[in-house]
């Protein structure tokens, strides 16, 4: 795993690659906004407060893109960075999973489709990598981060939007309702399969910050 984190280093500390993969993810935040999202945003008309929580692979993209460039110019915040690494392993995993459904039950292997799936594994591969720079587990962050994708997931899933049988704001898919409830299955279960992993992390960390005054005293 080495050179995996000796890969992530040489991104952050290169000015032209950190710079340039940001800008390419703030890039993909307001294209992913605009044109997947645009015409359902005027279409089903979600309240404003839901807004945050609705454009889910665009958002990763940029939350991705903000911490990248916070870890580049030394000034790296766990929150963000664990934000963005469940944001980008989240949503990535989700939308490549979506297409392969779709491919299983149509063979529609259309350019926007392949498209979309390399993007979102790189979203992906982001999220793998910016997991290198938790450094400091905190319980406080990680119930935070698990409050956010809970919320995202009831925006999405729960009966509160008109016209959308029963569901919330979840995105705009190909086929309709017919992959939904395999689509929510897959989010909710990723919140708390990601979430429950940092959450124990940043347990085990207290625990054993609570307990090393404990060992210094009975070597004394």
């Amino acid at each position: 795993m080495k050179w995996i984190r000796s890969l992530s280093d040489w991104v952050v500390r290169e000015p032209l690659l950190a710079y340039g993969l940001a800008f390419a993810n703030f890039a993909g935040f307001v294209i992913g906004t605009v044109f997947w999202y645009g015409d359902f945003f005027i279409t089903y008309k979600p309240p404003l407060w839901s807004y945050p929580f609705i454009p889910d692979c665009p958002l990763a993209a940029g939350v991705f893109g903000v911490a990248l460039i916070m870890l580049h110019r030394q000034r790296s915040n766990n929150l963000m960075n664990q934000l963005a690494a469940v944001f980008n392993i989240k949503y990535g995993s989700w939308t490549m999973s979506f297409w392969l459904l779709y491919w299983a039950r149509t063979a529609d292997y259309n350019p926007v489709s392949i498209l979309m799936f390399v993007t979102h594994l790189g979203l992906t591969i982001q999220g793998l990598l910016i997991l290198q720079y938790l450094h400091k587990p905190s319980l406080r962050d990680s119930l935070l981060v698990l409050m956010w994708f809970a919320a995202s997931d009831i925006v999405d899933y729960a009966p509160i939007a008109p016209g959308r049988d029963g569901y919330g704001w979840y995105p705009p898919l190909p086929l309709g309702d017919q992959l939904v409830p395999a689509m929510m299955a897959h989010a909710i279960g990723m919140t708390w399969l990601l979430n429950a992993i940092l959450v124990v992390r940043a347990l085990i960390a207290r625990s054993r910050a609570h307990l090393a005054p404990q060992r210094i005293r009975q070597t004394q």
